[in-house]
Formats: C-alpha cells, structure tokens, sequence
C-alpha cells in the first residue's frame, strides 16, 4: 500500500512515517521543506515538497497514493484557512482521507462538557472554525476524521482503539492520547477501513 502522510515534519506525523515503514508500506512524505522530514532511512520513503498554498502542489504529489494521513496543524502565527484548503485538497485529489483533529471542537463540540469546551473554544479561537470546516470536507469526501485529546510523547502500549463520535460520552477530562498511539491507529484505519465517512474519537486505556 502507499500511503502518503500531510504534515509529515510535525511530531505526530512523523511517527505515521515511521509506523508506516515499519508495517511495509511505501510512504509518500509530503513537506513545504523537505530538508524538515525527519524519518528512518528506506527506500520505501520519498519525500516529495507540497505546500497547501501552493494550488496543485499537494493533488500532484498524492497522485497515486491508496490513502492520505493527515497531521496537519498549524500555529498561531499561520492563517487557518491552510487546514480548510489542505482538506479540500487532498479530499478532491485521494481515495481515501484519514485526518487528525482535536477533541471537543467540529463533530465532537460539547465532548468536554460545556465549561472546558467555553474554555477550549476561547483558547484555540484562532482554528476553530477551521477545523470543523476542514472536518466536514474530509467526512463529505467519505474520509475519516480522527478527534484526540492532548497530544503526549509517552510510550503506546497497544491498548488503542476508535469508536464513533456519537458513541462517546461527554466528560470533563479529556483523554489523554500518545502521539506513537494515534500514529498507530491512524495507520491501521489505513490498511483496514472500519470507519470511512465517520468522526471518530481516539481512545487509549492508560488516557
């Protein structure tokens, strides 16, 4: 299978690159710099440059792919139009779209109950509107939309799994979710569909 990961010089995309090749696949990396990528070395990676930005870029370099990954995020200091033309992009140019995002905001808003998600929405106002819109392009496309909770560096230990969005009950704390853990399931969902047009919510047993 050949996937090709967005945001593939972000933490959390580079641990798709990496559970990718490690499962066999040929990985498509797509970079705005390419010098950035930072994964194993293997003749089944190719680093290809694609800037959302840049109209065609990114369908030219998905062209072929079975599937995209996405972990595209974005800082204060870029416009949040970026995640909405991204989604539109690959969803129009991929078979198939499994996208990152955040817990409590689009699909899953009211997931943290409704102090924390007064409190989220405030705090990630810059990108709000942007990740539901972004959220619907993939799901409208018949993609996946994967919501996390806070994002850590800890160790995966296979305790993993999806459900859909309406399946979850809300709740104050979110769960917490290992980048290695999402970049797990995000690749699995990949090889094996079990969720295509769905949000789902990312849950781990140690979160």
């Amino acid at each position: 299978m050949e996937i090709a990961v967005l945001g593939s010089t972000g933490q959390t995309g580079r641990l798709v690159i990496a559970r990718a090749l490690e499962r066999g696949h040929d990985v498509i990396a797509l970079a705005r710099r390419p010098d950035q990528v930072e994964a194993p070395a293997s003749g089944n990676l190719r680093v290809v440059r694609a800037d959302v930005t840049d109209p065609g870029s990114v369908t030219a370099a998905v062209e072929g792919a079975d599937v995209v990954v996405s972990g595209l995020g974005i800082t204060k200091k870029q416009d949040s139009a970026i995640l909405i033309e991204g989604a539109h992009q690959i969803a129009s140019a991929a078979p198939r779209v499994i996208w990152l995002t955040s817990l409590g905001m689009g699909a899953t808003e009211g997931a943290l109950g409704a102090v924390n998600g007064a409190l989220l929405k405030r705090i990630l106002r810059h990108e709000w509107d942007a990740k539901d819109a972004a959220g619907r392009a993939v799901r409208d496309a018949g993609g996946t939309t994967v919501y996390a909770g806070p994002l850590t560096n800890k160790p995966y230990q296979d305790d993993g799994r999806l459900i859909r969005a309406e399946e979850f009950k809300p709740r104050v704390l979110p769960p917490m979710a290992p980048r290695a853990g999402i970049a797990a399931l995000m690749v699995a969902e990949a090889e094996t569909p079990h969720f295509a047009d769905a949000d789902t919510i990312a849950l781990f047993e140690s979160g």
